[in-house]
This record gives C-alpha cells, structure tokens and sequence, in this order.
C-alpha cells in the first residue's frame, strides 16, 4: 500500500509537469516567441519561474512529510 502511494505522489508531479511542457510545446511552434515582441518573452519566462517555484515546493513538501513519517 504504502508503494503504491509512494508511485502516486510521483504521478503527482509527474502529470501536470508533461502537461505544462505540452502546452509551452504547443504555444512555442504557433509562433508564441516567433515575434520581436518582449511582452511575449518576459510571459514566457515568468510562467517558467512560477511552474518551477510551485514543483520546487511541492518536491519540499513530500520531502518533508515523507521524513516525518520515518520517525
């Protein structure tokens, strides 16, 4: 049971990761950064940071209940 949820909290993660890749992917090749406008590079790098931020957390905290539950 208790690797089952271990597989769980990694799909987690996992998933909306793939999904925000496939998104940027999709948004890149329509031409998102294709033109010379900055707006559309500091949306891009804003929403990396943020995403990355929110996974770094996440990733903390699993760490982190995951430690208190081998005590």
């Amino acid at each position: 049971m208790k690797k089952r949820l271990s597989l769980l909290r990694y799909l987690l993660v996992l998933l909306p990761l793939g999904l925000f890749i496939r998104f940027v992917d999709l948004q890149v090749f329509a031409g998102f950064l294709g033109s010379d406008s900055p707006n559309n590079h500091y949306i891009y790098i804003a929403g990396l940071l943020v995403v990355a931020a929110c996974l770094i957390g996440f990733i903390l905290y699993i760490d982190q209940s995951s430690n208190k539950g081998d005590q």
